[in-house]
C-alpha cells in the first residue's frame, strides 16, 4: 500500500501573494472613484449652496418695502430681515462665498473655479 505524505495544513507563500495582489488590484480600482466621487459631491452641494442663496436673494427682494436687493450677506442673516439662517460654506474648503455686486447680486466660490451654478 502506498505510504501517503502528510501535508501541514495552511497556505503556501505564493496563495497569500496572490491574494495580497488581488487586494492591491481592488485598492487600485476603488480609490480614484472614491476621490472622483467625493470631488463631484462637494461641487454639488457648493452649486445647491449658490442656488439657496439666489432664492434668498430674491426672497429679500420681494420682501423689501423699497423692492431693494441686499449688499451682502450679512444682510440677509440680519434678524430685520432673515432671509438665510445660516451663511453657507463651501464644503471643499470651508471658506464664506464671495459677494459679486450686480443687479442682481450674486455669490462666487473662492475655492474653486468651477462651482458655479
Amino acid at each position: 500500500m502506498r505510504k501517503l505524505i502528510h501535508r501541514a495544513e495552511g497556505f503556501t507563500l505564493i496563495e497569500l501573494m496572490i491574494v495580497i495582489l488581488i487586494i492591491a488590484i481592488l485598492v487600485a480600482i476603488a480609490v480614484p472613484v472614491f476621490l472622483n466621487a467625493r470631488s463631484n459631491a462637494q461641487r454639488r452641494t457648493c452649486q445647491a449652496n449658490q442656488r439657496t442663496v439666489d432664492g434668498a436673494i430674491q426672497s429679500y427682494q420681494a420682501n423689501s418695502d423699497t423692492a431693494a436687493y441686499p449688499t451682502s450677506l450679512a444682510d440677509m442673516t440680519a434678524a430685520a430681515n432673515k432671509t438665510l439662517k445660516s451663511v453657507p460654506l463651501c464644503p471643499n474648503g470651508g471658506a464664506s462665498y464671495a459677494w459679486v455686486d450686480g443687479t442682481p447680486p450674486s455669490i462666487s466660490c473662492p475655492t474653486t473655479a468651477n462651482h458655479t451654478i
